[in-house]
């Protein structure tokens, strides 16, 4: 029985570490598109004011 609670548990604690992970690469990848759409508009704009 203390085995089964054990792989559970680890089972359980890899899970949510993957989870963890694929948001934090989630979050870094929107910062950057967010940057990179904030630069293109910066750059049209001001093409557009010469």
């Amino acid at each position: 029985m203390h085995q089964i609670r054990t792989a559970l548990y680890s089972s359980i604690l890899l899970g949510v570490a993957a989870t963890l992970t694929g948001c934090g690469d989630t979050w870094e990848g929107l910062k950057k598109d967010t940057s990179d759409n904030v630069r293109a508009v910066e750059n049209a704009v001001s093409r557009d004011k010469k």
